[in-house]
């Protein structure tokens, strides 16, 4: 029995030390992506290269993400984390609708901020490059949802405007909370993160909020 417990005791150690080594071999290898990325949209993110620059076989890559618009998806979903996703996820969760708005775009405002480069790379890609898509979905995940729980939210709690419906709120607030918009004022017009984001809640309450709400 001791004999036992103690080849378990082995086995357990192994397949941890497997999985550690695997979740870092991971992780290097959308770092590599990452900087794959960074030095341009177009035509990036070779998996060969990719593979060389984190140590690995290509068929290592494959293995760990099943396919390159896997990889993408991955290092969307990486970025989005690494930026602060969580933070824009109880910013969601306010009960108060207004408040939710508020705290949502400035959220979303500070994620954008910390990665604009590589946000806009992957964005860029995306038109071109049918696996990049895969990387805009895992950024974008939920947001449209997250507008039609708002928009309904808002009209539910009478902040609403009398004269837009909540098809057309959620439209507006779509395209109002989306990275184009951002990078507008953030990159295109060369204001703050800190303005940016007042810019666009003064923009959001005025085209979908009742005045003085």
């Amino acid at each position: 029995m001791k004999c036992y417990a103690v080849t378990m005791d082995k086995r357990s150690y192994r397949q941890t030390r497997r999985a550690e080594a695997s979740e870092a071999t991971r992780a290097r290898i959308l770092e590599a992506a990452r900087a794959n990325l960074e030095r341009g949209p177009v035509g990036a993110l070779k998996v060969d290269e990719v593979a060389r620059e984190a140590g690995v076989a290509r068929s290592t890559v494959y293995l760990l993400f099943g396919s390159r618009a896997g990889l993408f998806d991955a290092l969307g979903r990486y970025l989005r984390d690494e930026a602060g996703f969580e933070a824009l996820i109880a910013a969601s969760r306010l009960p108060d609708a207004l408040d939710n708005l508020r705290a949502s775009q400035r959220a979303a405002v500070a994620m954008y901020a910390r990665l604009p480069d590589l946000a806009r790379g992957l964005f860029t890609l995306a038109t071109i490059d049918p696996d990049g898509v895969a990387a805009v979905a895992a950024i974008e995940d939920g947001r449209r949802p997250g507008m039609q729980h708002l928009a309904r939210a808002l009209a539910t709690q009478g902040y609403l405007r009398d004269d837009v419906t909540i098809d057309e709120a959620i439209d507006l607030l779509t395209v109002i909370t989306s990275f184009q918009s951002f990078d507008e004022l953030f990159t295109g017009s060369g204001r703050s993160a800190e303005v940016t984001a007042d810019r666009l809640i003064a923009l959001a309450e005025r085209a979908v909020c009742r005045p003085g709400a």
